[in-house]
């Protein structure tokens, strides 16, 4: 009760200005919004079962570029927020057989892989190291949470060095990872 209570409030905060987000035509034709039980459930049973890659696709090519503009960050927010929406729903409006059965197990592990990428990128980053700050990776830290709502992403998170990961992260900290982390990790 106390997740679904806290879950809510955390849904509702999505900032993203761009309705395109959340509207989505399936391959029928029929547009849905994927924030209402109704559209998660179709968009699970009728989208392109290849949606978690051809996201991390998208989110791998703004990426490689050396200097992110405010548009590519506001895409590489929405597309995190794409995805954090169909994995939060999914366990929002109990739909975990239709998630587990329609998302291919190789496309989880393909989200699990990028966001192990995030993390060793993380790592290295120099406002990481000095202050613990992870201002404006609100959208990445959100996906994680309710990807990993789910069992499956959770299986391959310890399968892989994902926890090993985030321990580097901890510990490529100032001060031996030893000073806590800003408050969005708390």
């Amino acid at each position: 009760k106390g997740f679904q209570k806290k879950f809510l409030i955390t849904m509702s905060s999505f900032n993203t200005s761009n309705q395109a987000v959340f509207d989505v035509v399936l391959p029928n034709g029929i547009r849905v919004d994927i924030r209402t039980r109704a559209g998660t459930a179709a968009f699970l049973k009728h989208s392109n079962v290849n949606y978690l890659s051809s996201k991390v696709r998208e989110m791998r090519k703004i990426q490689k570029k050396k200097k992110l503009n405010a548009y590519d960050k506001a895409m590489l927010a929405e597309l995190n927020c794409f995805i954090s929406i169909i994995a939060a729903n999914a366990y929002r409006y109990e739909c975990h057989d239709l998630f587990r059965e329609r998302v291919a197990e190789s496309e989880v592990q393909c989200w699990v892989e990028y966001a192990i990428e995030q993390v060793k990128r993380l790592t290295t980053s120099e406002t990481w190291i000095r202050t613990g700050d992870l201002k404006g990776l609100n959208e990445i830290i959100q996906c994680w949470a309710f990807m990993f709502a789910h069992a499956v992403p959770v299986a391959f998170a310890f399968e892989s060095d994902f926890f090993s990961a985030l321990a580097d992260m901890i510990k490529a900290r100032k001060g031996g990872g030893r000073a806590l982390p800003s408050q969005i990790i708390c």
